[in-house]
């Protein structure tokens, strides 16, 4: 008894000083966060693969030495009080920490709905394309232009993500369901209004403004729920969510160009899309649950609220290297994507096809995404999330600059639209996952919030700066140069996932040089391995002491270095 006992202590004391230092204060920070939530002040969905191999360590043997108390309860007083001891000494620590997320359950029913949501809202800007070539071909609006038309889907854009932070913020104030239904009030306004709309100014208010709030009011609380659910599938089911984007692409550029047809003007498919948009996101409002939803504090104390606001605009989290890497990494990636979404259609025209063939290349580059993203998730589970991306990235340069620029033919550029569907989301897929990775709960909607906003000022001028690079004096390709910088924006993307990588895989190795330096930490740690397959990986103290000397070679061995991350 007394040996199982002081075997169990040792081991949990082993693997709480394998964690490193930093991941140790996440911990006690989350504890005391539990605390609060209590009362309803905090928010605490979320966990690292890290804190939760830790929670399972100690319960097992909280666990283990309950049982061998209970089976001896006839042995004798002094064996019962050790063992007492170290059943009160666990207690004291494991009690306060929720239990991980299930992976599943209700999980996959708040997955249904943020698809539901992207479809309503992501998907549905995604038909903006097709109102683009009415409005600019028919000249509906007296005196507009193609960079006027252009700054209607910026402003849907920034917008939508711009307020981000904001809705975080409502989120926090009154939960997640408040801003929702705010978000799908301003939602049907904007498309219904929009179809009213007579001059320029007006759909710039309503199209543009109303439709992208509502947007940010609806995917932001909602895109929230789901890494509470997950830990080990979070990629799976972001990916899984995002399909709703692909399909709604594919669902309302069809449909709004058949009623565009039908009825001569843009009004009813605007209608069509308020009704329809609405109805799917009262439904998704309406079934989503977050699974430890704190308790609002509504407006009850100013003091409160001047917290919360603080808690979401944080300057901390604003100066995390990670998170800015992560942040700086999805507006080009977005850049990128939200360039060769709008040009595809118009360089298909430009090489001679007729527009319903560019409009089918739309639809395949829309559908491609509804496959593509959940497998991209579950490439990121299986093989690790910072490694799929970087790879896919990689794919998108290498298609933008040997397979886009050099298509001419519909059967060429059919393959180009495929190819590129399957993994050009990849910054919308990954983005709340890598975010999720990197930074303790408490801070996972300030991080997030910043990293969706951070890119809102330059995506409001993505349309206006691909219509700019079009060269009307190059009539064998006009849109080269958009070509081009689509390309360079994900080659930039691509270098500052490398660099991410490499300060996660210098975290690790710092650890696991802690772990190595102390023989009692590499017994808990190599436990810890062969039931969680973690970070930790086999080398000697002297070998990762080398790899961490700081010179540009070792920070090219760390950008490469051969793990799961």
């Amino acid at each position: 008894m007394g040996s199982s006992s002081s075997f169990a202590n040792e081991m949990t004391a082993g693997l709480t000083a394998a964690v490193k230092p930093e991941v140790a204060e996440q911990d006690k920070v989350r504890r005391s966060s539990e605390i609060t939530d209590k009362d309803g002040s905090s928010l605490n969905q979320i966990h690292t693969p890290e804190e939760s191999m830790l929670r399972r360590f100690k319960r097992k043997f909280a666990d283990d030495g309950t049982k061998e108390q209970s089976s001896t309860a006839d042995s004798s007083q002094q064996s019962s009080c050790s063992l007492t001891t170290l059943d009160e000494s666990l207690i004291e620590e494991v009690p306060e920490v929720s239990e991980d997320p299930p992976d599943g359950g209700y999980g996959w029913v708040c997955c249904l709905c943020v698809t539901l949501i992207m479809f309503s809202t992501w998907g549905a800007n995604s038909g903006f394309g097709v109102f683009l070539a009415y409005y600019f071909n028919n000249g509906v609006f007296q005196g507009a232009n193609k960079y006027s038309y252009a700054l209607v889907a910026g402003i849907t854009v920034a917008c939508g993500q711009g307020f981000a932070p904001f809705a975080m913020f409502l989120t926090k104030i009154f939960g997640c369901k408040v801003p929702m239904y705010m978000g799908v009030v301003m939602l049907f306004c904007g498309f219904m209004l929009a179809s009213f709309a007579k001059e320029l100014w007006q759909l710039y208010l309503t199209q543009g403004v109303l439709v992208g709030v509502s947007m940010a009011l609806l995917y932001a609380p909602a895109t929230t729920v789901i890494p509470g659910w997950f830990l080990k599938r979070r990629s799976l089911a972001i990916g899984l969510s995002l399909i709703g984007t692909g399909a709604g692409g594919v669902t309302y550029s069809v449909s709004v160009n058949k009623l565009i047809q039908d009825s001569g003007n843009q009004s009813w498919a605007l209608r069509m899309m308020a009704v329809s948009c609405t109805i799917t996101c009262i439904v998704a409002t309406v079934l989503i649950k977050p699974r430890n939803p704190p308790k609002p504090v509504y407006f009850k104390s100013w003091s409160g609220v001047v917290k919360e606001f603080k808690s979401i605009f944080s300057l901390r989290v604003a100066r995390m290297y990670s998170v800015n890497l992560v942040a700086v990494w999805f507006v080009f990636a977005l850049f990128g994507y939200n360039l060769m979404v709008f040009t595809l259609s118009p360089y298909a025209v430009a090489k001679g096809l007729s527009a319903h063939q560019a409009s089918i290349l739309t639809t395949c580059l829309n559908a491609a995404q509804t496959v593509g993203r959940p497998i991209m998730g579950y490439l990121g589970d299986k093989f690790g999330r910072i490694n799929t991306t970087a790879l896919l990235t990689t794919v998108l340069s290498t298609l933008v600059f040997a397979f886009w620029i050099p298509c001419h033919t519909f059967i060429q550029l059919l393959m180009f639209s495929i190819c590129t569907g399957s993994c050009v989301g990849v910054g919308n897929v990954m983005s709340t996952v890598l975010v999720a990775d990197v930074v303790n709960p408490t801070d996972f909607l300030a991080a997030w919030g910043l990293v969706n906003s951070m890119g809102a000022p330059f995506l409001l001028e993505c349309e206006i700066v691909a219509q700019a690079l079009t060269d009307s004096k190059n009539p064998n390709n006009p849109y080269l140069h958009a070509q081009v910088f689509t390309g360079v924006c994900f080659v930039c993307a691509l270098i500052l996932m490398l660099v991410f990588r490499e300060s996660r895989v210098r975290t690790f190795l710092q650890e696991q040089f802690e772990i190595l330096s102390n023989p009692q930490r590499r017994v808990s740690a190599h436990l810890e391995q062969k039931r969680n397959d973690t970070i930790f990986f086999q080398e000697t103290p002297h070998k990762s002491a080398e790899i961490l000397a700081a010179n540009p070679k070792n920070f090219f061995r760390r950008m490469f270095y051969p793990i799961r991350i």
